[in-house]
């Protein structure tokens, strides 16, 4: 070079370091070129600027353009005269420029370096000031690109030897991009978006910053969702460059610095370590605003493209490989969206594959990235933009909460139907790629509302594989959830359990199962198929449960599986999508105010008749399904854990998928026990949950399954409106084949099952609809202080038999009815009696339970409540032969032949027809005469016996006798038992006190124990050692006879008491003679034959008979002579 020309060089490089440019080159400057103009700077880059922002073609100064002229003049004041001492007076400023100067101002300087970084002039300076520094670096020398070799040799400024050229490159940052070469593209690519956005912003390329477009990108970013699709891939392509060292990224790094030292102090920068920590604390409060919008920032890169992420990257470059996750994508492709790359590793995950733990971590990470910040998803931004205007503030909440507001508006039944079809679609996209039934940890809602009960109800349980939210699901109703955990937990289920493969147990148990089965599908990651489908996987697995056809159930792990997730999202209706989507209407209007654990499902249940069909249909299954497995029923479940081990260990212990309502009926069993008393709410979930079975007899499984054949064949003219009406129906079968002395129709099982129905209907009186719809207001009016529940009402109602409406009084009799017949589903007997019957009668059939209580009358003790119920259905048995099956059975025959017109009446009006004991007392009239069966003989005779003790069990005698048992016998009102009332009424009859209706009465019981000396107790008591002694092997019916003839052959061989007693008899024998009237010849014979003097009488009849056919005899040949003397 020759001398004149480096002269001019070095005169031209030191005018651009003079705060006021010389005119240098004049003598090469065209004629009227102004002085302003850098005549090294050919093309006039000045102008350039002008007409890329003014539009005029004049020659622009920087210092007087509109958009930079205020700044100029606050920050360099009059010490500006070109273009180059502006740059420079910015470029000495110690401050960022972006904080001195405005955005538009900063845009025209960026446009103004761009063009002149372009034009390659300065480049051409650059190569004659560095010649010799070129000639050492051959590759920078090479490049022939206009900035590149600028750029190129400010990678290297450092290793200068040349100080000029060194301070040369310095002084060039100033006016041109000094790193070009790197940042070409994207300058290229993004042109129009920065000129439309207004984006261009110039900062100091400082040391270890990796270009200068960091602000540029900032911007840009602001408007990711409009760039072009070059302009979005360069944006990403330097975003990488950064990933590594957050001090690579200027703003976020000057953003957070102060956040850095306060929550990262002790990490060391490197490998996104930095980013990383940053990103854990962004939520706090003490985290800086510009910080948080930095982050956010990066975090949207980072969302774009995985790439971006460095700690992803390098932590899962091998599972992304093998897992096919790029597949369709080239190796430089940087539009690969982070959704993607979590949905292939997490698919790959459910799919059995084996991910490193350290991407396991960084997927966690990047998953509860997504969850901060719904900004992160565009295609939600879009869908829910309204949703989050109207309910939402507007999306300003930050670390994940306004996602969680937007789950909350959609959990709420009144605020869905106004949330759109896309907001609801994208809102499922988003948990199916953050995965957020896999770990509590990637919700950082969810995270920090549940972190104490975690650490103190699931502190020994790892993270991953949904197991914390599990743990967290079975505290869900403990005192000690605290209420935002429990919100948030219940967000998070309500999509979880629209998705049943968001359930990383569920899936891995019922995977196959449901594919086959339920039409699921196969690929856990597709997110395009109808959401609908996976909302019906899980209620069909469910039916497979207790299929009818074992070989079609499903495996015993995933029945396991299944019913663990109904049981947890049993108590909130909208957890259960199958029943709420076909309900929704009916849950708005009818239980709207139910919004409790289980109530929800309970007011549906208790509202069934006013569900229409489809809904009717799926809560109808759901009720079925609660008998069969109480787990479903959240109000039992939570009332009665802490019994059900107590009573019902066994019940509870059944094996999976075998339950079959053993537990439920043990639960129904065992409700008034004494262990159930501090429990009443357990015991209030049972009782309404019998009253819902009443709707539907398909609600209890075991009779369902027992008694549906015999529905089919008795109960189908007319069909049954609900389970109290097929109660009703097999009732009456069972009643009318044992009255009627049938073989049984129904089915024994069925009996069995409709022992245990009667048993609950006949317990609570509301559980009986016929019956309180029957006598309600004679309850009120006798039974209002009476305690519902253990038959109580019933038992009221039937002491106030009497004065009952008829209406009531005829329900009652029926359910006396059926109590007589099965004693075993008499609650109050059953209750009463149940040590005496475990004792006596434990082998006995539930229908001869009374019989067998009865039998063993004598070793109940006389103040036992067993004792006063025996005694109390006795009397029943007595007040009308229907309520006594054992007598019906024996004495049929004779009651047709001996009382026909009082059987008669009795079978025409089979229920409303009170007899009071006549027809009883029609067949102890013809015990005397051994006119009865044996069978008939025998009940009569026990009934005899039986009303001798205690004078109650007869209740013509009650009714006759009623006042002189008050005024003669008031001792014995209520202490009988042994025959006191009957002796002292029949000595009261001896000594003729009784009024004539009792008198009569009286007689007749005297003439009725004359049957045989077995009949009446008393005088049984007092002559057993005589009637053994003299009387033995005499047949029965002809022991008192017996003692009779010893008394007047030799009375003295009696003891002392039989005499006496047996003398007493025989006087009242001849006065009941007297007061009895003889209605027909046979009361006169059985007179006779039961007379003392019977013989004499018999002699007498004979002797007169003799004579009367002596007589006869006599005449007979008589008139016979006359006759024949006549026809003579």
């Amino acid at each position: 070079m020759d001398t004149s020309r480096q002269a001019v060089l070095f005169v031209c490089f030191v005018s651009l370091l003079l705060p006021v440019g010389i005119r240098c080159v004049e003598a090469r400057k065209p004629s009227g070129q102004s002085a302003d103009t850098p005549t090294n700077v050919p093309g006039n880059p000045v102008g350039q600027v002008a007409s890329k922002v003014t539009g005029r073609s004049t020659v622009v100064k920087i210092f007087e353009e509109p958009d930079c002229k205020s700044d100029i003049q606050r920050i360099c004041k009059d010490d500006v005269r070109n273009n180059f001492a502006v740059l420079e007076c910015f470029q000495n400023e110690r401050r960022d420029i972006q904080e001195i100067v405005s955005d538009k101002c900063s845009h025209l300087l960026w446009n103004y370096k761009v063009n002149l970084t372009k034009s390659g002039r300065i480049e051409d300076l650059a190569k004659s000031v560095c010649e010799g520094e070129l000639n050492q670096y051959p590759d920078c020398k090479q490049l022939s690109t206009p900035g590149h070799t600028i750029s190129c040799l400010s990678e290297v400024v450092e290793q200068l030897r040349d100080d000029r050229c060194r301070q040369y490159l310095l002084r060039m940052a100033a006016i041109v991009f000094s790193d070009y070469r790197l940042v070409e593209n994207m300058v290229n690519d993004c042109k129009d978006e920065i000129d439309s956005f207004k984006c261009g912003r110039v900062q100091k390329l400082q040391e270890a910053s990796p270009h200068s477009q960091g602000s540029t990108i900032e911007c840009l970013t602001k408007n990711a969702r409009e760039l072009g699709r070059e302009c979005h891939k360069q944006i990403l392509r330097l975003a990488e460059i950064q990933a590594d060292d957050f001090h690579l990224d200027r703003p976020l790094f000057f953003a957070c610095r102060e956040d850095r030292e306060k929550f990262c102090d002790n990490v060391r920068a490197g490998e996104g370590r930095v980013y990383k920590c940053l990103m854990k604390h962004k939520m706090e409060r003490r985290m800086s605003k510009e910080c948080v919008d930095q982050l956010s920032r990066r975090q949207q890169l980072i969302a774009q493209d995985y790439h971006v992420s460095r700690g992803l990257v390098r932590a899962c470059r091998s599972a992304i490989t093998e897992n096919s996750c790029r597949r369709g994508s080239s190796d430089d492709n940087h539009d690969i969206k982070l959704s993607r790359i979590l949905l292939c590793l997490e698919n790959a995950m459910k799919n059995g594959k084996s991910i490193e733990n350290n991407c396991k971590e960084e997927m966690l990470s990047h998953r509860r990235l997504l969850m901060e910040d719904y900004k992160l998803s565009p295609n939600l931004m879009v869908h829910c933009k309204n949703e989050i205007e109207t309910w939402c503030r507007g999306g300003v909440e930050t670390g994940g909460r306004t996602l969680h507001c937007l789950m909350k508006q959609m959990r709420h039944h009144s605020h869905r139907k106004q949330i759109t079809e896309g907001c609801k679609r994208e809102m499922g996209t988003l948990m199916k790629e953050a995965d957020v039934g896999e770990d509590w940890r990637a919700d950082p809602v969810l995270y920090d509302a549940c972190l104490p009960m975690v650490e103190s109800s699931c502190k020994d349980i790892r993270g991953g594989n949904a197991r914390v939210l599990r743990c967290l699901m079975r505290h869900l109703n403990s005192p000690e959830m605290p209420s935002p955990c429990e919100a948030a937990l219940l967000e998070i289920q309500y999509f979880v359990s629209r998705e049943w493969n968001l359930d990383p147990q569920l899936l891995s148990a019922c995977g196959k199962e449901a594919v086959e089965k339920c039409d699921a599908k196969r690929d856990w990651a597709d997110t395009t198929s109808n959401a609908e489908r996976g909302v019906h996987v899980l209620p069909c697995l469910f039916r497979y449960v207790y299929h009818p056809k074992k070989d079609l159930r499903l495996s015993t792990s995933c029945i396991h599986e299944v019913q663990r997730v109904m049981h947890e999202r049993a108590a909130y209706v909208d957890l259960l999508p199958e029943i709420e989507m076909v309900c929704m209407e009916h849950l708005a209007q009818l239980c709207s105010t139910h919004t409790g654990p289980g109530e929800e499902i309970a007011c549906l249940q208790d509202n069934l008749e006013k569900l229409n069909q489809d809904c009717k249909e799926v809560i109808g299954n759901y009720t079925a399904a609660e008998a069969k497995d109480t787990g479903l029923n959240a109000q039992l479940t939570l009332q009665c854990a802490s019994v059900v081990p107590q009573i019902c260990k066994t019940e509870s212990q059944q094996p999976v998928g075998s339950e079959d309502g053993s537990l439920l009926d043990c639960l129904i069993r065992h409700k008034n026990v004494e262990v159930m008393g501090p429990y009443p709410k357990c015991k209030a979930v049972i009782e309404h949950f019998q009253l819902l079975a009443l709707k539907d007899y398909t609600f209890s499984p075991r009779f369902k399954e027992s008694c549906s054949a015999d529905v089919a064949k008795f109960c189908n003219k007319p069909k049954p409106k609900n389970k109290a009406d097929v109660i009703e129906c097999l009732s009456l079968q069972v009643r009318n084949d044992i009255l009627g002395d049938n073989r049984h129709q129904v089915s024994k099982p069925c009996r069995q099952q409709l022992r245990q129905q009667l048993l609950q209907r006949h317990e609570n009186f509301r559980l009986d609809p016929r019956l309180q719809n029957g006598c309600e207001g004679d309850a009120q009016k006798f039974c209002k202080s009476v305690k519902r529940g253990r038959g109580a009402v019933l038992e009221c109602l039937r002491d106030h038999r009497s004065n009952l409406t008829a209406v009531c009084h005829k329900l009652i009799f029926l359910r006396e009815q059926e109590e007589h017949l099965d004693p075993g589903t008499d609650v109050v007997l059953v209750t009463a009696c149940r040590k005496m019957i475990e004792q006596h009668c434990s082998d006995e059939e539930s229908g001869n339970l009374l019989a067998c209580l009865r039998s063993h009358m004598d070793d109940l003790p006389s103040d036992t409540k067993c004792r006063l119920i025996v005694m109390r259905r006795m009397v029943e048995q007595t007040t009308d032969s229907r309520l006594n099956p054992e007598l019906r059975k024996a004495c049929r025959k004779d009651m047709a032949k001996f009382c026909l017109s009082i059987f008669e009446e009795q079978q025409r009006s089979p229920t409303e027809l009170d007899l009071n004991g006549k027809l009883t007392e029609c067949l102890k009239e013809q015990l005397p005469g051994s006119k009865l069966s044996s069978d008939c003989r025998k009940e009569v005779t026990s009934m005899v016996r039986y009303a001798a003790l205690d004078y109650k069990l007869d209740p013509v005698l009650v009714a006759k006798c009623e006042d002189d048992m008050k005024v003669l016998c008031p001792d014995y009102l209520n202490n009988d038992g042994h025959g006191r009332m009957e002796e002292c009424l029949k000595l009261k009859f001896d000594a003729n006190a009784l009024k004539p209706d009792c008198q009569e009465h009286i007689a007749h019981v005297i003439e009725t124990q004359r049957a045989d000396i077995h009949v009446d107790p008393v005088l049984n008591a007092a002559c057993t050692v005589d009637d053994n002694k003299f009387c033995e092997g005499k047949e029965r019916g002809h022991h008192l006879a017996c003692l009779f003839d010893v008394l007047e052959r030799n009375s003295g061989a009696l003891q002392t008491e039989c005499r006496e007693k047996l003398r007493e008899r025989r006087e009242m024998y001849q006065v009941a003679i007297k007061v009895s009237k003889l209605s027909s010849l046979d009361d006169l014979v059985r007179q006779v034959s039961v007379s003392p003097g019977r013989n004499y009488i018999i002699l007498s009849l004979i002797t007169i008979v003799g004579i009367i056919f002596i007589i006869g005899l006599f005449c007979g040949r008589s008139t016979r002579r006359y006759k024949l003397l006549k026809d003579r």
